[in-house]
């Protein structure tokens, strides 16, 4: 596939489909990097012994960056 027939894939793609396309290909960018791998598995500790936000508070701070422009 070449690279304008990417272009027209992803431009023909819903927000939902380009934001999993986005997820996939940082995965792939970084899914070799040691360093991403070890900040990625300290995030996955932190979560698991419950230090984590609710979908309320992600959206409330999703919210409040917007108001700000950002």
């Amino acid at each position: 596939m070449s690279t304008s027939e990417i272009k027209r894939t992803i431009e023909a793609m819903n927000d939902e489909e380009r934001f999993f396309a986005a997820a996939y290909l940082g995965v792939l960018i970084h899914g070799s990097d040691p360093a991403y791998r070890r900040r990625l598995g300290e995030r996955l500790d932190r979560i698991s012994q419950g230090n984590k936000i609710t979908l309320k508070q992600a959206v409330n701070t999703h919210d409040a960056l917007e108001k700000e422009g950002l």
